[in-house]
């Protein structure tokens, strides 16, 4: 019998970082829904953290804010929603 590997936990912002990076490469449009949905969970600390990580994203040139609408999630109470769209890529 093999002994079951156990994968480390990796870190939030690493995760979703990862997730927003190849959402960027698709040339759509998405928001923090859009990471929900493909499995990143709530931030481990403040839902600040949200802002945080798409900041990142933008800081390192890999998107742009596309549009913003209001949120529909009854937590949010109608808070901006900003859209993101991945950055063209020389030689992509």
């Amino acid at each position: 019998m093999k002994a079951a590997v156990l994968e480390p936990e990796v870190p939030w912002k690493v995760r979703a970082l990862e997730e927003i990076e190849d959402l960027a490469k698709t040339g759509a449009t998405f928001t923090a829904d859009t990471l929900r949905e493909r499995g990143v969970p709530e931030p481990p600390k403040h839902q600040n953290q949200w802002g945080s990580v798409f900041g990142t994203a933008s800081k390192r040139g890999l998107i742009t804010k596309a549009d913003y609408s209001s949120s529909r999630r009854k937590s949010r109470h109608g808070g901006f929603l900003h859209a993101w769209r991945g950055v063209p890529r020389a030689g992509a």
